[in-house]
């Protein structure tokens, strides 16, 4: 498992893809010190930011945006191998095939995760040296701010590697994580938009209107902005659900499966 790991580490610092992962965040916190704003990608689901908020904190609870950047890290460790065929060369009498999904997606959420930690601290130094305490918060609510908000983005990086064992192709992989939030904010709109007055339908308007405050990009703002003590112990319930279930589906999807 060691020598897969070092492998895979030594392919992730010659990936093209890592260097956008980085260009792109730097880019982004860029503008945000600059500006001395918070940003980033949003589908408009956010909740209202009180005014209070610090621009570090501010960036955090907009951390929505690593949603479509950490499905790279998985892709270049994952998918990639799948799309060139190279992963059944590495599946021999020493590595089986329940060694090489266990070292595959450990090292997925401890490589994606540690990059999306390391951006968000080198994120609040910079913003601390740039913009002074006006604009950033302490080193201990921003580390508080971080980790009440981690367990979601490890939940999001299992999510995509049980997504990758499962779909395999690179094209499909993109497809389906790309648009997966997009489709289902767009479910979240219909339903809440329905009109009726029957039963049936007052339910599907409910569901939606829940549906929307566990949403990820809702999640990982509220979840930073202040929350109830009920709410974050819910999203904490998903997140664990979500880990442990995308491990044993990919783990058993990928041991039943056939070398093709």
């Amino acid at each position: 498992m060691i020598n897969m790991m070092r492998a895979d580490l030594y392919r992730m610092s010659k990936s093209k893809g890592m260097l956008f992962f980085w260009l792109f965040t730097a880019f982004m916190y860029f503008i945000s010190i600059a500006y001395q704003q918070w940003g980033g990608i949003s589908l408009g689901a956010t909740p209202e930011f009180p005014e209070s908020t610090k621009t570090d904190i501010g960036q955090i609870a907009m951390n929505f945006t690593f949603y479509f950047l950490l499905i790279i890290p998985v892709f270049c460790v994952i998918t990639s191998e799948f799309s060139e065929h190279t992963w059944k060369n590495t599946i021999s009498s020493s590595v089986s095939k329940r060694l090489y999904f266990t070292s595959k997606f450990l090292f997925s959420l401890v490589y994606a995760t540690i990059s999306f930690a390391l951006a968000n601290f080198i994120y609040y130094i910079a913003n601390r040296l740039v913009n002074g305490s006006t604009y950033s918060s302490s080193p201990a609510d921003f580390t508080k701010a971080f980790f009440i908000q981690f367990p979601i983005f490890i939940a999001i990086v299992s999510a995509f590697t049980m997504l990758a064992f499962l779909l395999r192709k690179g094209a499909l992989y993109n497809a389906v994580t790309i648009s997966m939030p997009i489709v289902c904010s767009m479910m979240v709109q219909v339903f809440m938009s329905i009109n009726s007055e029957k039963e049936f339908f007052q339910k599907i308007r409910d569901f939606g209107e829940k549906s929307l405050s566990y949403g990820v990009e809702m999640m990982s703002a509220k979840i930073v902005l202040d929350p109830s003590d009920s709410y974050r112990n819910n999203c904490y319930i998903i997140c664990i659900v979500v880990t442990v279930f995308s491990f044993a589906i990919g783990y058993f999807s990928f041991l039943k499966r056939e070398l093709d």
